[in-house]
């Protein structure tokens, strides 16, 4: 009976450190089952001990579920993959509600909000901006896990600092536009030794003439804005609200064009256009939504002292 007691109380050590194991990297199973296996015995002989019985299967039962679940017990050995971070949970759930809202908004706007077809790619577009959401945030989990990042000490940034030729750059990026998108055919002429530009991509004559022109002038101003942080060195707490503004002007007139439907002429592509302009704006509206986000809730400076800055980069 002695045996048989003792095989039941080894037989459900075993089954309990397999199922740790088994939550466990291949190399790291047999060095973690002896340490356990042995940290099993000695917690359930004391277990019995204070019971004043010898030890059997219903101590044993008893001492190993307090012991733990299996996984909650793995984790001690080493740390899970996890796909969602507990601390990006918030930012998973911000940035995935923010991204629902900017669809649905530029789908009421696409003016199909009644049709159940519209509903039903509203209901897929939202499903795969959710699927992107996880897979980046899990993309960003492993590559955590695999090069060290939480072993890393913490290093302070420079919040408010700014590329000098970063922001050059993007005057430069910024009338390359202007003129790309102002004079298409000059532009096209100029690399193609005199070549007309096809009538494919004529402009519709209602965005060349109105739309368009309002565009250039929110670009300018932020290649002005551009110029002077490239000068400046560092963003101001005005700066920041100046881009922040200027940003969602660009945002709001994106929409107004897709709004409006006409870009080009023929319809194969004004349509690849408009759903080109819907995936911008809702990016900027995005980013948006995560800068004011972050400018929310800065911690506030210490009583008399005013804040360097705004809104986080």
């Amino acid at each position: 009976m002695a045996v048989e007691t003792r095989m039941d109380v080894e037989a459900l050590i075993d089954a309990y450190v397999l199922d740790v194991a088994q939550l466990l990297p291949r190399k790291q199973r047999d060095d973690v089952a002896l340490e356990l296996r042995a940290l099993l015995r000695e917690e359930l002989q004391a277990r019995a001990a204070s019971c004043g019985r010898a030890l059997d299967r219903d101590i044993a039962l008893e001492g190993l579920r307090a012991f733990g679940r299996p996984g909650d017990v793995a984790a001690r050995y080493v740390e899970p993959l996890v796909v969602i971070p507990p601390a990006d949970t918030w930012r998973f759930a911000f940035a995935a509600l923010v991204g629902a809202l900017v669809l649905a908004g530029l789908s009421v706007l696409g003016g199909g909000s009644g049709s159940s077809r519209t509903s039903d790619e509203l209901g897929v577009a939202i499903l795969a901006w959710l699927g992107l959401l996880v897979s980046y945030f899990g993309l960003v989990s492993v590559a955590r896990r695999w090069f060290g990042y939480a072993a890393r000490p913490w290093v302070p940034r420079d919040r408010d600092g700014v590329n000098r030729v970063g922001s050059a750059a993007l005057v430069a990026v910024i009338c390359a536009g202007v003129l790309a998108y102002g004079a298409p055919a000059w532009l096209f002429a100029q690399f193609t030794h005199g070549r007309a530009l096809s009538a494919w991509l004529d402009y519709d004559p209602g965005f060349r003439a109105s739309r368009l022109p309002v565009l250039f002038v929110v670009w300018g101003c932020q290649a002005v804005l551009f110029g002077v942080l490239a000068i400046r060195g560092r963003w101001t707490p005005i700066l920041r609200r100046v881009s922040l503004g200027l940003e969602s002007a660009v945002a709001l007139i994106l929409v107004w064009f897709f709004v409006a439907g006409g870009v080009f002429v023929e319809a194969a592509p004004n349509k690849a256009a408009l759903g080109a302009i819907g995936a911008l704006a809702f990016l900027l509206f995005f980013d948006v939504g995560v800068k004011l986000y972050r400018g929310v809730g800065r911690i506030p400076p210490p009583e008399g002292l005013e804040a360097s800055s705004s809104f986080s980069t």
